[in-house]
């Protein structure tokens, strides 16, 4: 298991009934992101694109309070394109688009999304957490 000295202090909002969807076509980068959501005390799920994260979000949507996901992804839609939309259906999830390989443009992103460059040290996934909570 990991260990950051930024993860002694767990989130005031974390609940057993509250989740985060990790969103990463990259296998070992959703697991590391994982790791970070769950030492914050949060229940993580994880998809590998798109599509897994809508099934998962339009069958249990109300249980997630936060959405973290990659921008390039596999298929026909990326991570700008899932903001939107989960920013449109549950509006009550926080947002963070993480990306290594582009930063979005101006006004790509829904009001009120975190953008994280990778790679980025997990202290900073605690820290955008720990203010959209």
């Amino acid at each position: 298991m990991l260990h950051w000295p930024e993860m002694t202090t767990l989130l005031n909002s974390a609940s057993t009934n509250s989740a985060i969807l990790v969103v990463d076509d990259e296998p070992l980068a959703r697991m590391e992101i994982s790791e970070v959501v769950r030492q914050c005390g949060f229940e993580a799920w994880e998809a590998a694109n798109t599509a897994e994260a809508l099934s998962m979000l339009e069958q249990a949507g109300n249980h997630f309070i936060g959405l973290i996901t990659d921008i390039n992804m596999p298929g026909t839609r990326n991570g700008v394109m899932l903001a939107n939309h989960v920013r449109f259906m549950w509006p009550h999830i926080s947002i963070v688009v993480v990306s290594a390989a582009r930063k979005p443009m101006e006004g790509e992103l829904p009001s009120q999304v975190s953008f994280l460059s990778k790679p980025f040290p997990p202290g900073k996934l605690v820290a955008v957490l720990q203010s959209s909570g």
